[in-house]
Formats: structure tokens, C-alpha cells, sequence
């Protein structure tokens, strides 16, 4: 049976959630959870907590299941292809990361950012956005140990993005924010106050890492409790949302894999309404400090990341190995096949094509004989991407499918 919240079964029984609130609490299945939760208006505290429930195992099983289905998708697709699989899925995380916020971003400044080297990178707009996500895909660790990390990561992260946007906007404490700041309603109402003042702050996000760093509890109840905690503190004046994004795609790419955990801001935006209505429910004097909804819809999210993924992945692969049968496996020169191959990848996993040095790079061929290469290719089999620089290719795959290509 689904666990219903707290603040659901109020509104159909005051009575029973009473008794029910009471039993959640004293259960010995309940973790109880070193932080305070105030709903904005109201003077009642809750300590936080959250029940382990079979729903959550029955979730985590099927988690387990179906990533390691992904595994063996992503087991199959060639490197090349997998390169541009995350690197089509950065793009749409950031596109979508900023579009929550209402922050409007292009395609081509992400892709301009992306293909320019990390020190000139900074000085464009989305730089040290592009930068960070960058490493993800690289593996790099971020550091999340304390309250002076995250304002280290801001100052990286998103610092410029929002001086460009406001500078009024940007940190005036010694690590977070010094003033107050209220999360609004359409209409303007106030539904949330964050932590404040600064003190206050500091000592929530210490309470809110420790319970991130708490290896006695599950990692995926640790990655969600995290991050309704940093929504709930909003240290920062602006890129609260966009932050707390980012170290949950972070986590997930760890635990997981980037192409998973780039799906977030995705779905979060697909499902935005239902992901702001677990905030609202989680911090709601009728939810008492109960967080396991908010664990549950996370996990929801985290398995729908994986079943997306896994069924793109599916059908690219599909579509691979058709053209390549088709196309690349009866090119004799070896290789002219590899850029055949290469190209192929390029019109399957990615949203733009390959470049000269990207096609070098993965065959370990110099770029002169990669144009070489280039110039055999009848026009008719390659799509030349002349929107920005470098140019990017890939392979036109209808003339295959009309059965008239002559390689």
C-alpha cells in the first residue's frame, strides 16, 4: 500500500492522524533525524524523520534491477557514442536547470562554453557552470564537507551567473547571505522564510551535512534528505535551486552514472508541479517532520532517470547497429570505416555531430587525415554543422534507408 502523508491524512481524518503521527514516531522502523522543521507562519517545530517502509525497499530493489539493465546498454554503445550521449545530456541538464528558475540559456552558448578550454571558459556566460558539469563527466570530486565548501562551490559554480543577472544578489555574509529572504507564490505570498540570520544558517547546513556524511543511513535517503534540506535553508540569496541540482546530479552521478543523473533537471521540470508540491507537503506543520514522502518521490525520480535512459539508450543502440551493418561494416579501407563509424555515432547518440579533433582523437589519427577522409565521403552521406565553430559532422542516415547509397 502507498504511504500517505501526514498532511493528506489530515484533511480526510484528524482523528486518525493524531493516532497515526503518534505511531510514526515511536515506531521502531522511524530514523529520527537531527534537524528542526517550522513552516513559514506557524509557531509549532517538528524534529524531522522518516519511516522505513516496504514501499521504499520494494523501490530500491527495483532501482538495483533496472540499473544494472543500464549497465548492460551502456556496456554496448561505443565510446565514441557514449561521449556524446553525456555531452547531448549536459546540455539539456543545464538548458533545464536554468529554465526552472526562468534563466534563459541556448544550446549554442552551453556548446560554445563546453568546447572551449577551462581557463578561457570562465569568462563566458555559463562558464563556471559548464566547468562544473564538465567534471562530473570527468569524475572529479567536489568537496561537500562543510558549510565553507558549498560557498567555495557557489563561488565557482554560479557566482558569476548571477553577478551578470543582479550583483545585488550575490552572498553579503561571511559564507552565506546576511539578510532574510521569503520564497513566493505566484501571487506573491510568501510560503517559505529560509534559515536566518547567517548563524542560524551555518549551524542548519552543518546539521544538513552531517546528515549527507551519515553512512549509518541508506545513500539515496541521504541524497534526498539533503536535498529538501538545502531548499529548505536557501542560504543563498539566488542559485539555491540550481546548486542544490547540481550536488544532487553530483551524487547520483557517483552512485550511479552521469547518464542517469543527467536526467534530473529534466524530469524535475517535466514534473515540476508534483516536484515543488513534495517541498510544500515535506514542510507543512500537518506533515509533523515527516520526510519519507519526499524520500519515496525522490526515488521515484532517481528510477524514472534509469528507465528513461535506459530505453534511449535502447533504441539508439537499435538504430546503431542497423546503419552500421548497413553502412560502415562493408567499407574496406580501415580507416575511412572508423570515420564511417564515428560519423554513425555522431548521428545516433549526439544532438550535433563530431568535430575533426573528436573524430581524430577517437580513431588516433592526425586531423590532416581525418580531412583527407572527409573529402572522400560523398556529400550525399555527411551533414556539415556550420553553426558554430569548430564545425561538427555526422552521418546522413536516409540515404540508406532509400537503398541508394553507394559507398
Amino acid at each position: 500500500m502507498a504511504y500517505e502523508s501526514l498532511s493528506h491524512l489530515y484533511r480526510r481524518d484528524e482523528h486518525q492522524w493524531r493516532a497515526e503521527h503518534e505511531r510514526r514516531r515511536t515506531s521502531p522502523m522511524t530514523r529520527h533525524l537531527n534537524f528542526i522543521l517550522q513552516e513559514y507562519g506557524r509557531t509549532q517545530t517538528y524534529p524531522a524523520f522518516y519511516c522505513y517502509t516496504e514501499e521504499l525497499a520494494l523501490l530500491q530493489e527495483a532501482i538495483g534491477r533496472d540499473f544494472t539493465a543500464l549497465l548492460g546498454h551502456i556496456a554496448h554503445v561505443p565510446t565514441a557514442g557514449i561521449d556524446q550521449f553525456l555531452h547531448t545530456c549536459l546540455v539539456q541538464e543545464i538548458l533545464a536547470t536554468n529554465a526552472i528558475e526562468g534563466v534563459h540559456s541556448t544550446k549554442r552558448e552551453i556548446r560554445a562554453a563546453m568546447e572551449t578550454a577551462p581557463a578561457d571558459r570562465l569568462r563566458m556566460r555559463l562558464g563556471g557552470v559548464v566547468n562544473k558539469y564538465t567534471r562530473i563527466l570527468q569524475g572529479e570530486e567536489v568537496a561537500l564537507g562543510t558549510p565553507a565548501d558549498l560557498r567555495a562551490l557557489f563561488d565557482t559554480f554560479i557566482a558569476d551567473e548571477i553577478r551578470r543577472a543582479d550583483p545585488a544578489n550575490l552572498p553579503d555574509g561571511s559564507l552565506f547571505r546576511k539578510g532574510s529572504v521569503d520564497i513566493v507564490s505566484p501571487s506573491q505570498k510568501t510560503i517559505h522564510r529560509g534559515s536566518y540570520p547567517e548563524e542560524k544558517i551555518v549551524r542548519d547546513m552543518e546539521q544538513a551535512l552531517a546528515l549527507l556524511h551519515e553512512e549509518q543511513m541508506p545513500l539515496l535517503y541521504r541524497i534526498a534528505i539533503f536535498h529538501y534540506l538545502f531548499g529548505y535553508i536557501h542560504p543563498f540569496y539566488d542559485g539555491n535551486g540550481r546548486m542544490s541540482r547540481f550536488i544532487t546530479t553530483y551524487l547520483l552521478a557517483r552512485e550511479f552514472h552521469p547518464t542517469v543523473a543527467l536526467q534530473l533537471s529534466l524530469l524535475i521540470k517535466k514534473r515540476r508541479k508534483g516536484y515543488y508540491k513534495l517541498f510544500a507537503e515535506t514542510t507543512s506543520s500537518l506533515n509533523c517532520g515527516d520526510m519519507t514522502p519526499f524520500i519515496i518521490g525522490t526515488l521515484h525520480f532517481v528510477h524514472e532517470a534509469i528507465d528513461y535512459t535506459a530505453e534511449v539508450l535502447a533504441e539508439r543502440l537499435q538504430r546503431y547497429r542497423k546503419y552500421h551493418d548497413i553502412v560502415v561494416a562493408d567499407v574496406n579501407d580501415k580507416t575511412m570505416r572508423g570515420v564511417y563509424d564515428v560519423l554513425l555515432q555522431a548521428s545516433v547518440f549526439s544532438d550535433v555531430g563530431a568535430t575533426v579533433s573528436e573524430i581524430a582523437r577517437t580513431l588516433d589519427k592526425t586531423e590532416t587525415t581525418i580531412y583527407a577522409k572527409l573529402k572522400h565521403i560523398p556529400e550525399a552521406h555527411i551533414y556539415q554543422n556550420r553553426t558554430s565553430r569548430p564545425y561538427h559532422y555526422m552521418l546522413r542516415t536516409e540515404p540508406f534507408d532509400e537503398g541508394n547509397a553507394h559507398k
